[in-house]
């Protein structure tokens, strides 16, 4: 097997890439082949596909056959014979493959090409639609260069990159939001909103588990309030800096982004670190955030799916970690936050994501490690004796055109359980309570705090009423407290086990 395509292009001119989440092989069998993985897929060409050998035509290959790969395409513009280039876009100039090249080329180079616009033809997309995570057309700019509409989510300094795998159009087809609203319309609006400070109050604690915190009562609060805001804030520096500010003990508040070179790591002896992640160098943090801002709210308002929307800005913004502390938890309010402003869910109802990715850790972590793993081998560091951390390479590519689709595939699974094992059974459970609470009062009219206090005591009890707690019920009969209890079990309990 001989590598071709993009494959063919990092080992000739030797790029310093990420490794593409397509890679091409020219082999003797007479049939086109595929393989996935979890970290992308592999196809086999047969004979018929077999280039002249040159760069340029490994490069349409490239483009035609394993479509769009920013990050390759960047490094690949700064080692070719920009002559060269210039002369393969002319031969071929109503392509729309040489005209991707060709937009691709002034976008990511900054530099306009000695070439004379198109002045007809049809115009085309930058990004097929079907194949990528793009915005509507009603929030596209037209590129009148190369007649091309310009559906990219994001710019030259930061343009995240999702295809439309098989998994990726399953979970689109799923319309979970829709499946969320039709499921909320079986309750009472009333059940409805008591569920909703319960749901606020799970996900604030379990974002700060996530991070094995557990946070005081006034920082719980806090984040509830800030929860509460998602969909409904615009997202700024300002904003961001402030949300660091709440979130986080105050002698680690920041007035800015981090000054310094951030890591996450784990110390397996003195002066030995086993590093995990690297985030983006200090002195690129600002331009990364101004980018990222952009692209984020421009994607808000554009026709686009809110799951994709949500996990890629929000593990966008980890990945660039813009703060020495409280990173995780702005990530995961982004999560809400963008799912809110997109309408994906209930208005004043937050969908518990991180009670999912809390359960479901290993999951979470191979969402984060999709890009770390490929991007620690790349990255020329230095550990002083105090554990700061200088990076020696210039980075910044590496993070600008990341391939989220790995974890915009695991997020549309993390959606669903959400819906499946968090969202119904909280909403039945709660309906259980009610239905327990009005046949208790049918045998003794007891206040509201002493049904409260008699459900917990049982529930925690396995269904069975403590004697322990006896003498708080002491006026009530063997009798009552028999039926009471049956009736937790018959409610509660079997519930509880259902879900």
């Amino acid at each position: 097997m001989e590598p071709i395509g993009y494959s063919f292009l990092i080992s000739y001119f030797s790029l310093t890439v990420l490794a593409p989440y397509k890679k091409s092989y020219l082999t003797t069998h007479a049939v086109r082949t595929k393989e996935l993985s979890p970290d992308g897929e592999e196809e086999f060409f047969p004979p018929k596909f077999r280039t002249d050998g040159s760069w340029q035509s490994h490069l349409l290959f490239a483009i035609k056959q394993e479509g769009v790969n920013l990050h390759i395409l960047k490094a690949l513009f700064q080692h070719i014979n920009k002559a060269e280039l210039i002369d393969l876009i002319q031969a071929k100039k109503l392509s729309i493959y040489t005209r991707r090249i060709w937009f691709f080329y002034e976008l990511l180079m900054k530099e306009q090409l000695p070439i004379p616009p198109m002045r007809s033809g049809n115009y085309d997309y930058v990004l097929p639609p079907e194949e990528y995570f793009t915005i509507g057309e009603e929030s596209s700019e037209r590129a009148k260069r190369q007649r091309l509409i310009n559906n990219m989510p994001g710019n030259a300094d930061f343009c995240p990159i999702v295809r439309i795998t098989e998994k990726v159009k399953a979970g689109i087809k799923k319309n979970f939001g829709t499946q969320i609203s039709e499921t909320l319309k079986n309750y009472p609006s009333e059940l409805i909103y008591r569920a909703s400070s319960f749901l606020y109050l799970k996900e604030t604690k379990s974002s700060y588990a996530i991070e094995r915190q557990t946070p005081t009562q006034q920082r719980t609060a806090a984040f509830m309030s800030i929860l509460q805001q998602a969909g409904h804030v615009e997202i700024t520096k300002h904003f961001l800096v402030q949300l660091q500010n709440t979130i986080v003990d105050e002698r680690y508040a920041e007035k800015n982004y981090r000054p310094d070179q951030v890591y996450v790591g784990q110390t397996l002896t003195p002066g030995r670190e086993l590093i995990h992640f690297i985030g983006v160098k200090p002195q690129d943090v600002e331009m990364f955030m101004e980018a990222w801002l952009t692209s984020m709210n421009k994607v808000i308002v554009a026709s686009c799916d809110p799951i994709i929307a949500a996990a890629v800005f929000s593990f966008a913004f980890v990945f660039i970690h813009p703060f020495g502390d409280g990173n995780g938890r702005i990530h995961r309010f982004l999560l809400h936050h963008i799912l809110s402003a997109k309408k994906f869910s209930q208005e004043n109802i937050v969908f518990p994501v991180s009670a999912v990715l809390y359960k479901n850790s290993k999951l979470y972590d191979s969402m984060l490690e999709s890009f770390s793993k490929k991007l620690l081998p790349l990255v020329d560091y230095q550990l002083a004796d105090d554990g700061s951390m200088t990076v020696m390479n210039d980075t910044a590519d590496f993070y600008r055109f990341i391939n989220f689709t790995s974890i915009v595939e695991k997020f549309f699974d993390v959606v669903e359980e959400t819906l499946n094992t968090e969202l119904v059974p909280e909403l039945d459970y709660l309906i259980a309570w009610e239905r327990a609470r009005e046949q208790m009062r049918d045998i003794v009219d007891m206040p509201e705090k002493k049904v409260m206090l008699f459900i917990k005591f049982t529930e925690q009890n396995n269904g069975v009423f403590p004697k322990s707690r006896r003498d708080s019920f002491s006026e009530l009969t063997d009798n009552e407290i028999a039926e009471l209890a049956q009736i937790v079990n018959k409610e509660i309990i079997l519930q509880k086990n259902k879900s």
